[in-house]
């Protein structure tokens, strides 16, 4: 086999490689561009977390605990929006989250009978042609069967989110809360 110099070079250097010690001013320039790389790579690390920002996130699982959507609610807040079995009518129940709880804050529904609110919570009230109960109730987690009737899910960012678009209807599914982060690119503070 035939070697060229450079071949015998790199061969002597790999077998004396424990040997080969760089000149101080290199040592010394080694250190220096490391440490500004470290510096560097540190900015980015700052930059990029500063575009990160936590928010409110409602979780819908179903019943074996699969992750089917995770909604980001910038506001904060959504609607569970479903058709009343027995009257027919919309009914919407207004939650907000917090950490990972959902808080029920208020039922507006068109018709008043059977499986209605009637005198609990804090107002009963009529509001824009619907009657509307104002409530404190807090879950971790909330289980739901899905409706056959149409339009059964979640209101969110002012989009209906049907269940029937994730499970079949009468699937049990649940609803949580967690927080998720989401990149902001050109803001650095949320709303």
């Amino acid at each position: 086999m035939y070697l060229t110099a450079r071949d015998h070079l790199f061969r002597a250097v790999l077998q004396n490689r424990h040997k080969v010690k760089l000149p101080v001013h290199s040592q010394h320039d080694f250190r220096w561009i490391a440490g500004l790389g470290v510096f560097v790579v540190l900015c980015i690390v700052i930059a990029v977390a500063r575009t990160v920002t936590f928010v409110p996130a409602l979780v819908i699982s179903s019943d074996k605990g699969t992750v089917l959507r995770r909604i980001p609610l910038e506001e904060g807040t959504f609607i569970h929006h479903f058709i009343h079995s027995v009257h027919k009518t919309p009914v919407d129940e207004y939650f907000e989250v917090h950490g990972t709880s959902l808080d029920l804050t208020e039922v507006r529904f068109d018709t008043y009978g059977v499986g209605m609110p009637s005198d609990e919570g804090e107002g009963f009230s009529l509001r824009d042609g619907r009657f509307s109960v104002k409530l404190h109730r807090s879950f971790s987690r909330l289980p739901i069967r899905v409706s056959f009737l149409p339009d059964h899910g979640i209101i969110a960012g002012g989009r209906l989110l049907a269940f029937s678009e994730m499970v079949p209807s009468e699937s049990a599914i649940i609803l949580s809360a967690e927080r998720i982060p989401i990149f902001r690119l050109g803001r650095i503070s949320p709303k």
